[in-house]
């Protein structure tokens, strides 16, 4: 059995890391003095709305592609194989959606943040509610980001785990409070070729000493790894061809079409059009992160396939896997794990970076502004105290995490099943006309007490292990020693997560039938949400009277779903009764007597030529 010797990170890495946390604090301190005369809270919280899409392509990029993704992707594809690679294509799905319906409503509002237009479109207690669950998930899950990837790293390389956590803290609050959303952006934008570098270094080295990528990947296909035909449409396989792309959609809907910390970038570029150039190149970048990602992941498995660390119990964690390869296959390379160890953090450090610009906002323009008449410089300086304040909070969460780990991986577990039902209270607003209020706050209540319902449910009863595909690992061990390692953490590319202990061992006959339900995957939790918004708020408001109401609605808040050139097939006529009353020429009439802002709202009508 092959015993694995801990190894540090020598001075060479800390400089490469050091100078990778400096550049980035630069980037902060360089906008800071170059927009010092500009303070306001666009300039601060929008970066005057001008930003070219190509950086702000790259910082979606990598916005919710955190650490959790470069350390548990790889793990992913270890222990289940690359099924997983389909989620790709349910991110190109839902970002043509969110480039195509979402953008141009919420753009062409002049919106400063993305509650703003469920004020408008219904009433300020819905806007109000649906910012306090996002400023919840989103410090919760910050801290998460923190502190999962400071764990793993310092359980088998020594590299202090408070060090980590703070270092982390601090230089985000630093450029972020210096330089605003532009700093950010541009932040994200080295953080990203970090990254792609950190995994392209891998990827070199590791198949070198493997003899190939092509040999690495024709052993991981002998152990059952290279597998992209699972089509089964069981709801309860947790990774299959229809999970990834259909139950995906929704999810990544709820993170790259209505959560504030992308939308505030789509916002900040100077045209909608740029807007929708950059979440789709933004798919681009995606692509090349999880596709480093899991051919990463081919490598990790070929590298150990003789003897899985897991199971020898040398390894605790499974997102601790990379870095015993990285710190194994560049033993003799001086400073490449620095750039690893950069590639790591730099998924932090954007993460973080924009869930406190994104907090920041929501908290001057959702609570602050509506109350306060202050001055655009007095809520500048505000929103400046406001991103110190809340990366401070995301390290005292990081710290909670620390002590209270079950807990707040169950509270971060179920607030994660968030994302379905608020893209459905959204989606309701935008293509649904007679929804009113009351249906609304009815639809997201229901939606997200059915989830937290199957959630509860399936830790009760847990799903049965023949729906989780886990493929074996092989080493001489007991069979003993092989049932531990697979109670270990696989932490997904979005952050879910599954607990192979979890995973149930109890007969069929001993479970109640309803047990089904609760063994779907976790990845149709956020369809399973957004159907019951959908329904419950459209049933309910044509009960309380929202069809009599529907002609009152601005039509520049409703999108014309099927005036798309998809469906220019459909006759003329019978496209505008699925207008449901609302005028939409009004509207452009009403573009047609400004003519400095026909550029912005006819972009929203252009769909027909599209």
């Amino acid at each position: 059995m092959a015993v694995i010797t801990m190894r540090t990170f020598s001075i060479g890495d800390y400089v490469v890391f050091a100078t990778m946390l400096a550049v980035s604090t630069f980037i902060g301190l360089y906008f800071a003095i170059r927009d010092r005369r500009k303070k306001n809270t666009e300039e601060y919280l929008l970066a005057g709305r001008s930003m070219n899409p190509i950086p702000v392509a790259f910082s979606l990029s990598v916005s919710f592609m955190s650490a959790v993704t470069v350390l548990g992707t790889p793990a992913e594809i270890y222990r289940f194989g690359t099924i997983y690679t389909w989620v790709i294509l349910g991110m190109l799905i839902a970002l043509i959606v969110t480039a195509e319906v979402y953008i141009p409503v919420f753009y062409n509002m002049g919106l400063t943040t993305v509650y703003e237009y469920l004020e408008k479109r219904f009433n300020r207690a819905v806007r109000l509610t649906a910012t306090f669950l996002f400023m919840v998930q989103t410090i919760l899950y910050g801290g998460i980001v923190i502190y999962a990837p400071s764990l793993a790293l310092s359980s088998v390389t020594g590299f202090n785990l408070w060090a980590s956590v703070v270092s982390t803290g601090a230089v985000c609050i630093l450029y972020s409070c210096l330089g605003g959303l532009k700093g950010v952006i541009w932040t994200d934008a080295l953080q990203a070729v970090v990254m792609l570098v950190g995994f392209i270094s891998i990827l070199i080295q590791g198949s070198l000493k493997l003899g190939g990528f092509a040999n690495a990947w024709n052993l991981s296909k002998m152990g059952g790894r290279i597998d992209f035909a699972n089509f089964d449409t069981d709801p309860r396989v947790r990774h299959s061809f229809w999970s990834l792309t259909v139950g995906s959609t929704i999810t990544i809907l709820g993170l790259y079409a209505v959560n504030q910390s992308q939308v505030q970038r789509y916002l900040s570029c100077r045209s909608a059009k740029d807007a929708k150039i950059a979440a789709l190149l933004n798919w681009i970048g995606l692509l090349l992160i999880n596709g480093l990602a899991i051919m990463t992941g081919i490598v990790l498995y070929a590298y150990y396939k003789d003897c899985d660390p897991l199971t020898t119990g040398q390894v605790k964690n499974k997102d601790a896997l990379l870095p015993v390869m990285v710190l194994e296959i560049f033993k003799d390379n001086p400073g490449m794990p620095g750039v690893f160890l950069s590639s790591i953090f730099s998924g932090s450090l954007s993460t973080v970076s924009t869930a406190i610009t994104a907090l920041a906002s929501v908290t001057v323009h959702d609570f602050l502004k509506p109350m306060f008449p202050w001055s655009e410089k007095t809520y500048a300086y505000i929103s400046m105290g406001l991103v110190i304040f809340y990366g401070l909070l995301l390290i005292l969460f990081a710290y909670l995490a620390s002590k209270l780990g079950a807990i707040l991986q169950a509270a971060v577990s179920i607030l994660g099943l968030l994302g379905g039902p608020l893209f459905g209270l959204f989606t309701i607003g935008v293509l649904f006309p007679f929804v009113n209020s009351i249906g609304a706050l009815c639809g997201i209540v229901f939606g997200i007490a059915m989830n937290v319902w199957v959630f509860v449910g399936s830790k009760s009863y847990p799903p049965p292990a023949k729906f989780a595909n886990a493929l074996p690992l092989s080493c001489a061990v007991s069979s003993n020693l092989v049932a531990n390692s697979s109670q270990a953490m696989t932490t997904t590319g979005f952050g879910q997560s599954i607990n192979m202990t979890t995973i149930s061992p109890v007969l069929a006959t001993t479970r109640p039938p309803v047990a089904d339900l609760y063994a779907m995957s976790y990845q149709y939790y956020s369809a399973f949400g957004f159907c019951f918004v959908v329904l419950v708020g459209v049933i309910v408001s044509l009960a309380t009277g929202g069809y009599k109401t529907r002609k009152e609605v601005d039509p520049k808040l409703i999108y014309r779903f099927f005036d798309h050139w998809l469906f220019k097939w459909i006759p003329e006529k019978v496209r505008r009764m699925l207008w449901c009353g609302v005028d939409h020429d009004i509207s452009k009439q009403q573009t047609e007597k400004t003519p400095h802002l026909q550029g912005k709202v006819n972009e929203q009508y252009q769909v027909d030529e599209f």
